[in-house]
């Protein structure tokens, strides 16, 4: 038991929702479609796409584990498959769990023009390191 007894509590749950009412926290879609703004589009993933992506990086993270494990000998080519799998795993995360899959077609163009260009600029540092 604590030194200051049964009256340790902080009474911040009866405070709690006085102050988050005039955040508007807790309107909901009735409230959007009265002031005419358009009500959020609800996507709710399904377990069988969470555990495909589950399986999916788990796949990715043990095949770079057994190249790094195994390709010891391959030097720069291995770095450059673990970085192509880690920019797979990349994808796979930004596309499921940050909602790229149900966002805007802008968005996801976006992290296209990003990942062909990091692609574009390894492959010329390692033409360049290869050719030292």
């Amino acid at each position: 038991m604590a030194l200051g007894g049964f009256n340790l509590d902080l009474f911040v749950s009866p405070v709690l929702p006085h102050s988050l009412k005039h955040l508007n926290i807790m309107s909901n879609q009735k409230d959007l479609k009265t002031e005419g703004k358009k009500a959020p589009e609800v996507h709710i993933s399904s377990y069988k796409d969470h555990f495909n992506t589950l399986l999916a990086l788990l796949l990715l993270t043990f095949i770079t584990v057994a190249i790094s494990v195994f390709g010891a000998n391959l030097r720069s080519l291995s770095v450059f498959t673990a970085l192509l799998i880690a920019t797979v795993k990349v994808i796979v995360v930004a596309y499921y769990f940050m909602h790229l899959k149900y966002d805007k077609k802008l968005y996801t163009w976006l992290l296209i023009i990003v990942v062909i260009l990091f692609v574009s600029f390894t492959v010329l540092t390692s033409i360049e390191y290869l050719n030292r």
